[in-house]
Formats: C-alpha cells, structure tokens, sequence
C-alpha cells in the first residue's frame, strides 16, 4: 500500500451536495473525450431526482452503478472523484478517475486505485476493466498496476449539418424493428459475433439481452428522465437474426449513439445498416452528432465509417487487470465476498472502500 500523500484526507461516498462540485471536476477533465452537454444533463437528473433514484439502486443495476460514485476530500475539500460500475458479479470497471489540476501527479490517483484494488477488487475476486486513451500518460501507469492492452477501441463521429448529404439507401432484405420476445436472440447473435477473446474479458449475460419485466420498466424510466429514446433493428435471413442495429437517441442535445452487432458471415451488411442509421436519425430528429466506436480488429469497419463521412475522434485502450484468483502473484480467493465501505485516513481502524452498498 502506497504512503498516504495528504492529511485528512477521505473517500466518501457521494452524496446530492457534492453533485454540484463533482459536474464542474468532471467538466474539467474530461471536455474534450465525453459529450459534456450529456453528462451534465446526467448529474444535474441525478441531483434533481436524488430521493427517487437512489433507493431505487436496490432493484437496478443501472441505477446503483450511476451511484457507485466516490469523491476524495482533503480538509472536506472535494478534489476528485473515482467512478466504478458492475457489469457482472465478477468483473468491476472502473468508469472515470480524475482529480483537479493542483493535485494531480502527487499520489493521489495511486493511492485511491491502490485501496480499490486491494479492498475491493482483490478481496472480492473481480477482473478489473477500465479504457484509457491512446497516447496518455496513464497507460504505462496502468500497465505497472498489472494492467494488460486487450484491443484498441476506435471512436467515430459524424455531424448531421443542413449541409450534409445524406448516402444512398440501401435495400436490405430482412431488415425490421426488433420484436420483444426475439432480445434473447440477439444474445446468441452477440455469441456467435463477439470474439472469444473479448468475450473473455467483458462477460455478458443471457439477462442482459433478455431483462426481467421490472428491469424494463426501469429501463423506461430512466429513458424518460434522460429523455433518451432507444430503437431496436434487426436483419433477418436464412430464418435466423443475423444483425442487430441499436440506436440510442439523446434528443435534447441532439446526440446519438448507434451499435451494430453482425455475425460474421454477414459483414457485407454492415455500410447498409449504417447508411440506415444515418437516415432513420436525420428523418427522425433532424441536425445533430451521430457517434459509434468498434474494435480495431478488422480494418473493413473503419472503411465503412469513413465512406459514409464518419470521421475517427478518439482511440482508446482496453485495459484488463485479472482477477487475484487467476495471477501468479495471487492466493485463494476469499470464500465470502467482503462488503467494501468508505474509507478515512483520519481514523486509525482500516475501513473498507468500494462501490457495494
């Protein structure tokens, strides 16, 4: 465990009054890689519905990971913060870490990281995932911290002007909305299109494709708070899904988000899904920015963006640190996962710190 760098110093977890603060550290660190207008949007819903949301964390993961926030204080002074979220019961990722600009380089972001790891990743067995961009400093830092370069993730955009003109439609046999009783589908779909590899490092569930009538209902609501509208497209041929179109439409900043799942056999379909996409949004919503990412692995993705006029903005790293069962360096893992708590250099007990409630 690294030294504590200040006195008086803590992490706590969030609460509404730090919200105010936490929007404006954010704003600062992360302007030029997130779409800040949204995540304002995000955090000033969070403050505004505090009292509702947050006992509702009990029944959603969603919701419990948009409060699995913890800010770092010195002299009650909020000078960072640590996001993590769950995407399963053993894989934890960590979403963002910043700290305002007079404390950074000081320690502070080994010294958190440290107590995250061994007090809650560590002692609860979790793989640990998290993204970092190309050509940060970090990323040696990470690697040092057992971290390893998984894949490349490439971030595209594309901005919907009265200027832009719109690509040529293409028929696709099959294509259709998405019915509620075929989502299972699409996780077989995710099965046979996701590499083994990836799928390795990020596990996802049968319940996630297919959720539970309460977790669609507030699924509904946090879409209504977030005025978000999601629409679900597949393509279906030879008498099974072989592509899945998702697209996530924040309406009120005109920000949209568009995903594509396709079996490999079916990549062909890709730049007529996407020329889709572009049209179904600027019929439905007009001017705005249009954004998706892929993996770096096959360089027929990127083609297919950029005939379409999609420009690549960020890159990032995929960073993956195993679990304490799986490294060399490791011991049992413990055989009852221990509850991580906040934690304070100002009290001599060892308290635990983590994003569990």
């Amino acid at each position: 465990m690294p030294e504590k760098p200040f006195e008086d110093l803590t992490i706590e977890k969030v609460r509404r009054d730090d919200l105010g603060k936490l929007e404006k550290l954010f704003t600062s660190a992360f302007a030029d890689e997130v779409d800040i207008e949204q995540v304002k949007r995000r955090i000033r819903r969070t403050r505004q519905f505090y009292y509702i949301l947050n006992p509702l964390s009990k029944f959603s993961l969603w919701i419990k990971n948009h409060f699995n926030i913890y800010v770092i204080k010195i002299s009650g002074e909020l000078v960072g913060f640590v996001q993590v979220s769950y995407i399963n019961s053993t894989q934890m990722h960590i979403d963002y870490i910043a700290f305002s600009k007079e404390y950074r380089g000081q320690g502070l972001g080994q010294w958190v990281l440290a107590i995250l790891f061994s007090q809650v990743a560590d002692a609860n067995n979790y793989d640990v995932i998290l993204e970092v961009r190309v050509g940060n400093r970090a990323y040696n830092f990470y690697k040092r911290l057992g971290f390893r370069e998984m894949t490349e993730i490439l971030h595209y955009e594309l901005r919907l002007d009265p200027a832009f003109i719109l690509p040529q439609v293409v028929d696709l046999p099959g294509f259709r909305k998405l019915a509620m009783l075929e989502r299972g589908k699409l996780y077989h779909l995710y099965l046979e299109s996701v590499p083994i590899t990836l799928r390795r490092v990020i596990r996802r569930t049968y319940g996630e494709f297919s959720p539970s009538m309460m977790v669609r209902h507030l699924e509904w609501a946090k879409n209504y708070l977030m005025r978000k509208q999601k629409q679900d497209y597949v393509v279906e041929q030879d008498g099974k899904i072989v592509a899945w179109l998702n697209v996530n439409s924040y309406f009120k900043v005109k920000s949209h988000v568009i995903s594509l799942t396709i079996h490999p056999d079916y990549e062909s379909l890709r730049q007529g899904l996407l020329s889709k996409a572009v049209h179904l949004i600027a019929k439905n919503y007009g001017p705005g920015v249009i954004s998706t990412t892929i993996y770096s692995d096959d360089p027929g993705k990127q083609v297919a963006l950029e005939r379409l006029g999609f420009s690549k903005d960020l890159a990032y790293y995929l960073m993956f640190r195993p679990a304490a069962a799986k490294r060399n360096d490791s011991g049992k893992s413990p055989s009852h996962p221990t509850k991580p708590l906040p934690v304070s250099s100002r009290q001599c007990k060892k308290r635990r710190y983590g994003g569990k409630d």
